[in-house]
């Protein structure tokens, strides 16, 4: 019985908030742009970002699945896919990773966040 739950470690890793499972490292930032979806633009404002994705505010009404286009400086419009969306926050997810310079480059451009939320 005991090999059972020795399986399971996964799952209780999983759900344990101290735990870090992102792929990639984010950078705290402050940033306000803009989402399109459904030909609706969307205010947001960006609190962490990778190469990977990013986790926003908006108050728009965005779905978990829903395919978008974040603008972001260099890259201007580029495409994104909503992974979750809890109170008035959304985790999104590059549809093409952005390139180590360009992903340099365009940090040099963004305030980074000072405090946590």
């Amino acid at each position: 019985m005991s090999s059972l739950f020795a399986n399971l470690n996964h799952v209780m890793r999983s759900r344990d908030p101290a735990v870090d499972q992102r792929r990639a490292t984010r950078d705290l930032v402050d940033m306000v742009s803009h989402v399109t979806a459904r030909g609706r633009t969307h205010g947001v404002r960006i609190i962490n970002i990778s190469a990977l994705g990013a986790m926003c505010r908006s108050d728009g009404e965005l779905l978990m699945g829903e395919r978008l286009t974040i603008w972001l400086p260099i890259l201007k419009d580029h495409p994104a896919e909503v992974r979750w969306v809890e109170d008035g926050r959304l985790g999104i997810e590059f549809l093409q990773p952005i390139a180590p310079r360009t992903y340099n480059a365009l940090m040099a451009l963004i305030p980074p966040r000072q405090t946590a939320w």
